[in-house]
């Protein structure tokens, strides 16, 4: 997982996602990256909304975190410019389908 750190010893998840995880004047970063609500959320995929939430290869992909608070205000939102649908979410559309023939 990468880190950013600032001039002023802030630590970031990267220089896009610039949501403050700490500041090494007052923890290690093997602290912060341990311990930080938000690297926590980071590496746990099963916490992703959305369609990256329910995606068979969210452990392999995880789409940009960046990306999805840029455009939505929440990095557990799902990618937003990710193309693929779940199979979860194809079985949902099947089953709805199904449900007004």
């Amino acid at each position: 997982m990468p880190n950013f750190l600032t001039l002023y010893r802030e630590t970031y998840p990267s220089g896009v996602l610039t949501i403050k995880t700490g500041n090494i004047r007052t923890n290690s970063l093997a602290e912060i990256y341990r311990n930080s609500p938000v690297f926590q959320n980071l590496r746990n995929p099963d916490k992703y909304k959305g369609k990256c939430g329910v995606c068979e290869f969210r452990y392999v992909c995880g789409g940009s975190r960046s990306r999805a608070y840029a455009m939505t205000g929440d990095y557990m939102e799902s990618e937003p410019f990710c193309v693929y649908v779940p199979k979860a979410l194809r079985k949902q559309k099947k089953n709805i389908k199904k449900g007004y023939e």
